[in-house]
């Protein structure tokens, strides 16, 4: 559904001046509260009154993270590395609004409670709290011009008029607003989406609903991932339970009230944990994998390109340098001069040759092709509990190394460093489609195995648990569903068999389809408003012609598919894609000039 010609006119030409402009934003976790935050910011660059509805049944801010959850649900970013103050190097050269970072906020407002360090995994309670602050900032300081109302209402029902207004009804309320924004966050299962079965609960319902959980209970949890680790704690300490330093190592004493917990995944893939880092490090610059070398591939191929071909042999060269750049610099020679050799390699196309002959020089294992290939990837059946253990204790000793002393860590982390280059060749259908459905399906969580796993301790806390015999890890071939799918049993070793009286689904689902979608966007859907590119209901939300609203956007979580990495809260210090967004879907709500950039 398109804009009328003159309504088009009226919002999209900046010099055009209107009464009023209204704006809505439907949900203001901390990703709504970026796009508020910038729309405040910038209004003083106007004359015209501004009136913003929130839409949130709960208080603005703090999002997924609730401040009344328990503080032992940690985060897996460090505190420094977390703002919702943007600054020049976040907005790409534009100036931001002052404010603290996390760190600095929890200075002035947890200093009583504990000591807090700048590169410390701290509380999401807390990371809750600061972006609750962060919203009453933004409200103490709103420019003359600016009304903000929180409707404290879920949106039950939206109609698109034939001017291009949103109007958006509650229980309570119906509002017109002329520029609309969705930033919901994760979508959450419907009763009787495709992803729920008989006797399961999904891990991203309220930790409360654990409560019931008995100690006499078997219980399966679907995950490997962060999720399942809250859900451990959970049911582990959040029952009394107490980890404890002891001579021989961390050891678990039981409180008493713990079931016995079975741990299994669909891939059977452990995640990596994050290593240990300096306060304030900066990432190294790209030497291969650049934004100009993505742009340049974008160029050379309008239809798309293929991930696997084009795009993964320069981010295995990328992890070559800095392998045994940093192998180099622990053997008292030049980083830089290695990773120039690993450059070279790569643009002569002997790179294999050059990689054999430096793992040869400096008596090092090769880089281990697991870290970039999915399919590389493999955990023994067999015996998969010792299995299992074994990588954990490899895996958490590099993270205790730290990212500027482990090698393999220093490889890992280009997944992470380069994700605004993975973002520029997958959005805006910069793959084609059968590589799109092969990164998505297999690229995209192995990159959260290994960068957006748990903290070490975490690791090191399910060690405890499995010796206190509370923790088994399970095989997916040992976890056998009823044909009914009303009962799953694992199969033991000597094929000893535990019916489980309860299985948590400790994952995110990636399922669009309508049942698995939420409300909002379900209620778009119905009346057309936007569509889906993919049959599978996967992808950019755009109109029934492939068009995009001018005057509607969707951001977060919720468009993952289309474009790539939304899951993460905002930082300043660098490049910022979320506050980048932001700032721009407020100029064009603003009519102010909007200039879009590319970063080499």
């Amino acid at each position: 559904m398109e804009l009328s010609a003159a309504l088009a006119g009226e919002k999209l030409s900046p010099g055009l001046e209107k009464d009023a402009i209204s704006i809505g934003i439907v949900g203001c976790g901390s990703r709504g509260l970026t796009v508020l935050e910038r729309i405040c910011a910038l209004a003083v660059n106007t004359a015209r009154h501004i009136e913003v509805n929130v839409f949130d049944p709960q208080p603005p801010g703090p999002g997924l993270h609730a401040v009344d959850q328990p503080e032992y649900l940690m985060l897996n970013t460090v505190a420094s590395q977390i703002s919702m103050f943007p600054d020049a190097a976040a907005l790409d050269g534009h100036t931001g609004r002052q404010g603290p970072n996390f760190y600095e906020w929890c200075l002035c407002h947890k200093s009583a409670e504990r000591s807090v360090q700048p590169n410390e995994f701290l509380p999401r309670s807390w990371l809750g709290e600061y972006l609750a602050w962060t919203y009453q900032q933004v409200i103490s300081g709103l420019p003359a011009n600016v009304r903000v109302i929180h409707q404290p209402h879920a949106v039950d029902n939206i109609e698109h008029t034939d001017m291009g207004q949103f109007v958006l009804s509650t229980d309570e309320l119906s509002c017109a607003v002329d520029w609309l924004a969705i930033t919901v966050g994760h979508a959450q299962w419907m009763k009787g989406s495709k992803e729920e079965r008989p006797g399961s609960s999904a891990a991203y319902t309220p930790l409360g609903s654990l409560d019931s959980v008995l100690s006499t209970e078997a219980v399966g949890i679907e995950g490997l991932g962060l999720t399942a680790m809250d859900v451990v704690a959970g049911l582990t300490v959040g029952r009394g339970g107490q980890f404890r330093n002891l001579p021989d190592g961390l050891r678990y004493e039981p409180g008493g009230g713990e079931p016995s917990i079975y741990l299994f995944s669909r891939s059977g893939l452990p995640y990596r944990t994050r290593p240990d880092i300096v306060p304030h490090r900066t990432s190294n610059a790209a030497l291969i994998f650049t934004l100009s070398a993505v742009a340049s591939l974008r160029a050379e191929n309008p239809d798309g390109l293929d991930f696997e071909l084009q795009v993964l042999p320069l981010i295995k060269a990328e992890m070559l340098a800095e392998y045994f750049g940093m192998i180099a610099h622990q053997k008292g020679e030049s980083a830089l001069k290695i990773k120039a050799e690993v450059v070279r390699a790569y643009y002569l196309d002997r790179l294999d040759t050059v990689s054999a002959e430096m793992a040869a020089r400096f008596q090092a294992l090769p880089l281990d092709e697991a870290v970039y290939n999915p399919r590389g990837s493999f955990m023994d059946s067999t015996d998969y509990p010792q299995s299992m253990r074994a990588f954990i204790e490899r895996d958490t000793a590099e993270s205790s190394l730290g990212l500027d002393s482990s090698p393999i860590k220093a490889a890992i982390e280009v997944w992470r460093s380069c994700r605004e280059q993975l973002r520029r060749v997958v959005d805006n259908r910069g793959l084609t489609t059968d590589s799109r459905l092969v990164f998505f399906g297999e690229y995209a969580p192995h990159v959260n195995r290994m960068v957006a796993g748990p903290q070490k301790e975490r690791h090191q806390e399910l060690l405890a648990l499995a010796d206190a015999g509370i923790v088994k890890w399970v095989h997916v071939s040992q976890v056998i569903h009823s044909a009914d799918r009303h009962l799953t049993s694992v199969v033991l070793a000597e094929n000893l068999i535990i019916p489980l009286q309860r299985v948590i689904s400790a994952h995110v689902s990636g399922a669009r389809d309508s049942s698995s979608l939420p409300k909002v966007i379900r209620l778009l859907k119905d009346i057309g408003v936007i569509n889906s590119l993919t049959e599978d209901g996967e992808g950019v939300f755009v109109d029934s012609e492939g068009r995009a609203q001018p005057n509607l956007w969707i951001t977060g979580p919720l468009v993952e598919g289309s474009t790539y990495y939304n899951h993460y809260v905002p930082s300043s210090g660098s490049y910022s894609r979320a506050f980048v967004d932001a700032d721009r879907i407020a100029r064009e709500m603003l009519g102010l000039n909007v200039e879009v950039r590319t970063t080499v």
